[in-house]
């Protein structure tokens, strides 16, 4: 609380009422709001690699990645000309991981999640193939 009697005075004069002790004690008191204090709240759940909240595209390598499973390689592979996968588990494992990120991921926005995920089904068809 201020003592100089000319901030008292200029305090009065903004608040229009006069200030003392326990004028000032009850507007810090009331000046609090505890919700300022809280963490926000937490958003409501959802699914993020369903399906239905990606674009048909996006969804439709979502869910062929989904499903290959055991028929991914296993063994290292060339994703495309100059990128190859040396640790197929930590790349599938990172792809599971930005697919449960939801279309609302960095990379999923950018498409190069997608980008990834059609490479990856192109090396697929073309072990398939037996090229």
């Amino acid at each position: 609380m201020p003592t100089d009697p000319a901030i008292l005075a200029q305090l009065q004069t903004l608040w229009g009422e006069p200030v003392t002790n326990a004028t000032s004690e009850a507007d810090a008191v009331s000046a609090f709001v505890a919700s300022e204090f809280l963490p926000s709240p937490i958003p409501p759940t959802r699914l993020a690699d369903s399906p239905a909240t990606w674009n048909a595209e996006a969804a439709e390598l979502v869910m062929w990645f989904q499903n290959a499973g055991d028929r991914l390689p296993v063994e290292p592979f060339d994703l495309c000309s100059g990128c190859r996968v040396v640790e197929p588990n930590r790349f599938y494992a990172a792809l599971r991981s930005e697919i449960a990120t939801g279309p609302t991921g960095a990379r999923a926005r950018l498409g190069t999640l997608q980008v990834d995920l059609r490479r990856l089904r192109n090396v697929m068809t073309d072990v398939d193939a037996g090229r």
